[in-house]
């Protein structure tokens, strides 16, 4: 928040060197002073017309543009640019395709397996007779 362009930090040093140029019982009297200054300023005809300008100076640009019909033509060039910068899909993606887990797989030889079923390694382990 700024009052009169003054930042926090800017109006916490000038406090301080309030504090040390005029004391602690004269800032009390010299604060109200200032007080009393700045509601006057803010209510007289001349602050009043520097407000009314500088609202008419930064509304100006919005009036030259009005008055010359741009607004259409800036929203129409806003509205192409959006439709421009919206992702387009060339090429559907394919959806996955799920495989049933209690159906056997085929081996890649062509031979089919039974995976339900559990191997035997005991009859490849002995010797033939």
């Amino acid at each position: 928040m700024e009052i009169f362009n003054i930042g926090p930090l800017e109006l916490f040093f000038i406090l301080i060197l309030a504090v040390i140029i005029f004391g602690p019982q004269d800032m009390v009297k010299y604060s109200r002073k200032a007080g009393r200054w700045l509601y006057k300023m803010s209510k007289s005809e001349l602050w009043q017309s520097v407000v009314g300008t500088s609202k008419e100076i930064k509304e100006f640009p919005r009036q030259i543009m009005k008055e010359a019909q741009i607004e259409e033509s800036l929203n129409a060039i806003k509205s192409l640019n959006q439709s421009l910068n919206d992702p387009v899909e060339l090429h559907p993606v394919p959806e996955k395709v799920e495989t049933n887990p209690a159906e056997p797989k085929a081996d890649p030889t062509g031979a089919e397996t039974d995976s339900t079923k559990p191997k035997d390694d005991s009859a490849a382990a002995q010797p033939p007779a």
